[in-house]
């Protein structure tokens, strides 16, 4: 295609075509982020999380908006591991009780009992229904105070990471910190870092990420802001993960347009399928579009897979949709300039490395 079919203008992200249709901006139909109709729950009630199922995105709570939209992921469609312990738990507490009652009925018989079903008159159903109710009573409460103290500490960890006036503080919060550090370091000299004051959760549910326990939030500022907050349920408590919570980008997109490195850099993206198709990377030689944003920027890269690939089929996996429709995911896509590139904004995509904006495990030690 002619270099004039892909000028690139002051805005970007806008391309000029020859017989100078303008494209209309579609926008994800996405209400916008309100304030929740219930009142706020007990500390109690909040500390048992909800977990994501078969959810639509359209039935995501409204407090999830398009500033948020890294919270909701296809991995969040499974059922955690960690509020369905607690299930496992309950249900071997009273399996353990009940085998044990049976087993107090069975030595007050004398003699050998015959396998089968025990008579009527060998079973108190009464005292045995007490007994289940009394015990799944008990456990209820016990399961709910673990739950509220460990609501506490989540608490008290968001407390300390949002007040926190320099990268050290900060750094004793969050995930994978020896790898993490520089990040900041690098983040805070172009953005300088902010404190602020917690005051409550307003949202909170559980997302696992590669089997592993996380809990994703709406954290309130008593300034009034809202900010979407992920943590780790690790074996000493929770940790924040700090690159999800700035969005952090290794290098701006209008860096990387004008540098076009072509060694491969792990981007946070919105991806979405399209049909820009230009140099080196025509539709006749199959293959994919995905069209990358990011947040705080209006700066539009293209990015390409070829088809027939593992890697194409885990792209449509995540970004198919009905006929008519659009589906927008958060990705951290690796990606790369081709070496003598004409394409002021192709790129070849690598490796899907998130379906999140988050790495699910430390990347220095894969």
């Amino acid at each position: 295609m002619p270099a004039d079919k892909d000028t690139e203008n002051a805005f970007d992200g806008i391309r000029i075509v020859e017989d100078s249709e303008e494209e209309e901006v579609v926008r994800l139909d996405v209400s916008e982020a309100g304030t929740l109709a219930m009142g706020k729950p007990s500390k109690e009630v909040m500390a048992m999380p909800k977990m994501m199922g078969e959810t639509d995105l359209d039935e995501v709570p409204e407090i999830f908006g398009p500033e948020s939209e890294w919270l909701v992921t296809a991995e969040a469609k499974e059922v955690t591991s960690v509020p369905m312990g607690w299930f496992f738990l309950l249900f071997a507490v009273l399996g353990g009780v009940l085998i044990w009652a049976f087993s107090q009925r069975i030595g007050e018989v004398e003699g050998t009992v015959e396998a089968g079903p025990l008579p009527d008159s060998m079973i108190d159903q009464e005292a045995y229904d007490q007994l289940g109710q009394s015990v799944f009573r008990y456990n209820e409460a016990k399961l709910m105070e673990d739950a509220a103290r460990d609501y506490d500490e989540m608490e008290e960890i968001l407390r300390g990471f949002l007040s926190a006036k320099t990268v050290d503080e900060r750094l004793k919060y969050v995930r994978h910190p020896d790898r993490v550090k520089p990040l900041m370091l690098d983040h805070y000299r172009r953005f300088p870092i902010q404190s602020y004051q917690y005051k409550e959760v307003s949202e909170y549910t559980t997302i696992p990420l590669k089997k592993r326990p996380f809990v994703a939030l709406s954290v309130r500022m008593a300034e009034g802001k809202n900010f979407p907050i992920l943590l780790e349920d690790v074996e000493k408590g929770y940790l924040v993960d700090w690159e999800s919570f700035v969005s952090y980008q290794p290098i701006a997109f209008e860096d990387y347009l004008k540098k076009r490195p072509t060694v491969p850099i792990d981007l946070r993206v919105y991806g979405s399928f399209d049909e820009f198709y230009a140099y080196e990377f025509p539709e006749e030689d199959g293959y994919l579009c995905v069209r990358m944003t990011a947040k705080h920027t209006d700066k539009v890269i293209f990015g390409y897979v070829k088809k027939g690939t593992t890697l194409a089929s885990e792209m449509k996996k995540h970004l198919e949709a009905p006929p008519g429709r659009s589906k927008t995911q958060p990705f951290i896509l690796r990606v790369r300039f081709l070496p003598g590139s004409k394409a002021p904004r192709s790129v070849v995509i690598d490796k899907i490395v998130s379906t999140f904006w988050a790495y699910p495990t430390n990347p220095d030690e894969e």
